[in-house]
C-alpha cells in the first residue's frame, strides 16, 4: 500500500509518495502535473505524517536534515553517489566532480550528474546542492529557478 500527500509551500506545491516502508518519491512543483488521490488526514501512517513535518520544517526554516525513512531502489552507482550528496551539509554546495571522487570514481562527473538526475527524493537527498565545477548552477529537475530558490533559501 501506498500514500500521498501534497505540501503547498512559498515555492510550489511538492508532493511526497510513501510506502509502509518509507519515502520513496518527493515530486518537485513542475512534475506534479496532476495531483494524485491523496491520502486523508485520519489514514496517514506516522512515517507520512512524519515527512510531511519534516519537509514543513525545512521549508519554514526550522530543519536541516532529515530523519525519514526511505524506501529506494537504485543501482549500486546510483545509491553510492546520491549517499555522498545526502551528506552535503544545509547551506553548502560541491561539484558533481567532488560527488564523483566521494563515490569512489573520479571520472564518473556524467554519471554522476545522472545518478542526481534520477534522484526520487530531492530536498530530502538534497542535489540541488550539487553545482558544475565552474560554479555554474548545473541542472536540475524542478527547473534551475527552483535550484537556485531552495540555495538562496539554505543562504548560499
Amino acid at each position: 500500500m501506498t500514500e500521498f500527500v501534497a505540501l503547498d509551500t512559498f515555492m510550489g506545491t511538492f508532493g511526497i509518495h510513501a510506502s509502509s516502508i518509507g519515502v520513496f518519491r518527493i515530486y518537485l512543483p513542475n512534475d506534479l502535473q496532476d495531483k494524485k488521490k491523496e491520502t486523508p488526514f485520519a489514514n496517514q501512517s506516522n512515517l507520512l505524517k512524519q515527512a510531511l513535518e519534516e519537509l514543513k520544517q525545512y521549508f519554514n526554516g526550522q530543519r536541516q536534515s532529515f530523519n525519514i525513512a526511505l524506501d529506494l531502489d537504485l543501482p549500486p552507482f546510483y545509491q553510492k553517489t546520491l549517499m555522498e550528496v545526502s551528506k552535503i551539509p544545509f547551506g553548502t554546495t560541491v561539484s558533481y566532480h567532488d560527488i564523483a571522487v566521494r563515490a569512489g570514481n573520479p571520472k564518473a562527473v556524467r554519471a554522476t550528474g545522472n545518478a542526481n538526475a534520477k534522484n526520487p527524493v530531492p530536498i530530502i537527498i538534497p542535489c540541488h546542492r550539487v553545482l558544475s565545477s565552474d560554479g555554474t548552477l548545473g541542472g536540475y529537475g524542478g527547473g534551475l529557478d527552483l535550484k537556485k530558490r531552495l540555495l538562496l533559501h539554505e543562504g548560499v
